[in-house]
């Protein structure tokens, strides 16, 4: 992908993650927070330039799947039945059938649906394992737990920094997730908590201008 089309393509990519993230405000800021933390572990981990804009791209379009999910589950103020979870765990695989027909998304696809992957191979929806998964899918997979860890959720607050870190020391204990990745993360937990926060802050913003507008025009119509 060159640097003139990518540009463009991820200013397209953002307004995709307002459709999955503003169906809900439990998920306006999800997309943003793992494609901005993803993006910036691609760069600690020396990625080029043009490979840290389609790792943003991946993260803003890593969980398009979930629009085949109904809300009633992504919304469960509890834990999942276990049909549920595999209602929500098809998400994945839906992400990559639908990247999977974009021409020159190849890796990007491959960044955003193995997210769910682990280097044991307990992930899915493909349970790959070690070096079939690659480095732009380990730097999501962490991304994406180290968001859905600090974001605040119907059932739990997000987790404060001491529980972060033991979070993800227990997963690199269980070989999982990639230990560079993790220490990268953990070295510079505070730029990360910022990265997440600001990130976070301004997506939520975006997300009320977007209901409040919507509101107007609902209005406006009648």
């Amino acid at each position: 992908m060159s640097e003139i089309d990518i540009d463009g393509v991820i200013s397209i990519a953002k307004v995709f993650s307002y459709v999955i993230d503003f169906r809900s405000h439990f998920t306006a800021t999800h997309s943003a927070g793992v494609a901005h933390t993803a993006q910036k572990l691609a760069e600690f981990a020396g990625m080029s330039g043009n490979e840290c804009k389609m790792m943003l791209i991946a993260g803003y379009l890593h969980d398009l799947g979930k629009l085949a999910v109904n809300n009633s589950i992504l919304e469960k103020p509890g834990k999942l039945n276990m049909s549920e979870f595999s209602i929500i765990r098809c998400h994945t695989f839906y992400t990559y059938r639908l990247l999977s027909r974009i021409r020159g998304f190849e890796e990007i696809n491959q960044w955003a649906s193995y997210h769910h992957e682990r280097l044991d191979g307990t992930g899915y929806p493909f349970h790959l394992k070690g070096d079939e998964i690659p480095l732009g899918s380990r730097i999501m997979t962490v991304a994406d737990v180290f968001n859905a860890i600090t974001e605040h959720r119907p059932y739990r607050r997000g987790m404060q920094k001491n529980e972060i870190i033991d979070v993800f020391e227990t997963l690199k204990e269980k070989g999982e997730v990639c230990t560079n990745l993790v220490d990268i993360l953990l070295d510079n937990l505070d730029l990360f908590i910022d990265l997440c926060h600001a990130t976070q802050r301004k997506a939520a913003e975006e997300y009320e201008s977007f209901i409040s507008d919507e509101d107007e025009s609902i209005l406006n119509a009648i």
